[in-house]
């Protein structure tokens, strides 16, 4: 792995850069040009091919092509800073030289000469110090704001429902663009596992991409190039306490390596290993807890259909002996006591509603629609609300857990709406796809302040609303609340479509 240093260049190796740089730049060649004509008017001037008159024996009037060789040299100073100012100056004392043996050998005129092109050149290199200082603040301060933005992406990429893939697009993404470089990409490894957590490169498809599939699995190509020793690569190391691997930079083939800055690499890299470990941390947090929010649920099913099956086989069948043999009783005339047998029943029946409620025989005999249909009928009897039930495509039987978790998102809906809504109507439907299905309640009451995220059901103690949401994730759906139209609330549960149960299942 290269490390890049950050060790100053020689001064002849940065003009090879700034040379290298300039060269392609069409604006750089015009100031050049206009170099070459203050030359050649020079160079006319001295062999007396510009007809001067009266202005001949003037004296300087040979030195004023050397003084306007300080506007090209001062103009690409202002423009590319110190290295356009060197250049440019360089350049021009290379073609004023060129007068030195033709007409200023004698009388130590070349020494004079020099030291006149010399000062003019000066002046202009001079005054490209402040402007290179002041470039050089500049490119500080926007590669500074470059930095922050990366750490900032890190910061913004690691959000817990994005997977460890998703954070490591957005930051090389983001560095590829604020830093210019042509391509980046990141494999990590978690300690214990061989297979890496992340692999990938910027440009899908690239010579870097083509390079990290090499050495993940370097027998899953069946010729392997020699990538990895033409790219202009540097390679910084990674390595936290739960994660080691490498971020790879591939740079510009004229860019030098010593350019870059591997510290700041290595942070972007650390951080990166850091927010991908984090977010590991959290969805191994969140199967946790959501394998146990299922198995209490399941505790909770098992303990229901329990206590409806007591109920229905301990006091509903004593009630029921009880209410046939006061059958033939009858209140005496002139009395003031109660209709026993009309009591009992109403107690028979009160009992045996809440054994329903607590686990339908229908749900687990005959599947969802049937218990549904109960529910809207029974919802009827005691009501006044106006209720149906709409089915859309095949009925089928779904997977106990889907039917249950659809049942009781049902059950508590439709108890909202009885005690909170003061609605005068309620429509279910269940919608039946190839690919899912959705279950709809829609009333015409009052509805209620929406809650914008699911964190927002227990401080609101809304905990029949934070149950039905728990459903709908444990079989792998969705739950939303929506404004009904006119009035009234519009609960919408989705799930993919669950294999139906075998017979002996539903058994």
């Amino acid at each position: 792995m290269n490390e890049a240093s950050h060790a100053p260049l020689p001064l002849a190796q940065r003009l090879r850069q700034a040379a290298a740089r300039r060269i392609r730049e069409p604006a750089f060649w015009r100031i050049q040009i206009a170099v070459a004509l203050i030359s050649a008017v020079h160079i006319a001037l001295e062999a007396g091919d510009i007809p001067l008159g009266p202005w001949k024996d003037l004296p300087g009037i040979h030195h004023m092509p050397v003084i306007l060789y300080l506007a090209p040299v001062a103009y690409a100073a202002l423009i590319y800073g110190w290295e356009g100012g060197v250049l440019t100056g360089w350049w021009s004392a290379v073609l004023a030289s060129a007068n030195l043996p033709l007409w200023h050998r004698t009388d130590f005129e070349w020494v004079l000469e020099l030291v006149f092109v010399g000062t003019v050149v000066g002046m202009g290199v001079v005054m490209a110090l402040p402007v290179e200082r002041e470039r050089q603040e500049r490119q500080r301060a926007e590669a500074a704001a470059k930095r922050l933005a990366i750490l900032n992406e890190l910061t913004a990429a690691a959000l817990p429902e994005r997977k460890p893939g998703e954070v490591a697009a957005a930051v090389l993404s983001r560095l590829v663009g604020l830093m210019e470089f042509e391509d980046a990409g990141v494999m990590l490894w978690r300690r214990d596992e061989s297979v890496p957590v992340v692999a990938l490169a910027q440009n899908r498809g690239s010579a870097l991409s083509q390079l990290i599939e090499e050495r993940i699995d370097p027998t899953a190509t069946e010729s392997p190039t020699a990538t990895g020793t033409s790219l202009p690569l540097v390679e910084i190391a990674i390595t936290t306490e739960g994660i080691s691997g490498c971020l790879i930079v591939v740079t510009d083939r004229e860019r030098s390596p010593d350019s870059i800055d591997a510290g700041f690499l290595t942070t972007v890299g650390h951080q990166l290993a850091v927010r991908i470990e984090n977010v590991m941390l959290h969805v191994k947090e969140q199967t946790m807890l959501s394998t146990y929010v299922s198995l209490v649920t399941q505790a909770q099913e098992e303990e229901r259909r329990r206590l409806a099956r007591d109920l229905h086989d301990g006091p509903a069948q004593r009630l029921a002996l009880l209410t046939r043999s006061l059958e033939g009783y009858a209140v005496p005339s002139g009395g003031t006591g109660r209709d026993l047998h009309q009591d009992a029943s109403e107690i028979l029946g009160d009992l045996r509603r809440v054994a329903r409620d607590q686990r339908p025989t229908l749900l687990d005999d005959l599947g969802l629609v049937p218990a549904l249909e109960w529910l809207v009928s029974e919802l009827q009897g005691r009501t006044e609300l106006d209720a149906s039930l709409t089915v859309h495509g095949s009925t089928r039987r779904l997977s106990p857990e889907t039917e249950v978790a659809f049942y009781r998102i049902a059950q508590e809906a439709m108890r909202n709406t009885e005690r909170h809504a003061h609605a005068t109507s309620l429509a279910i439907t269940v919608s039946f796809s190839d690919d899912e299905v959705v279950l709809q309640v829609v009333d015409d009451g009052t509805g209620f302040s929406m809650p914008r995220s699911p964190g927002e059901y227990i401080p609101s103690k809304r905990l029949g609303l934070m149950g039905m949401h728990e459903r709908a994730q444990l079989v792998g759906g969705s739950l939303d609340f929506r404004e009904t139209p006119g009035g009234g609330t519009t609960v919408v549960a989705t799930a993919a479509q669950q294999p139906a149960p075998s017979t002996d299942a539903v058994n």
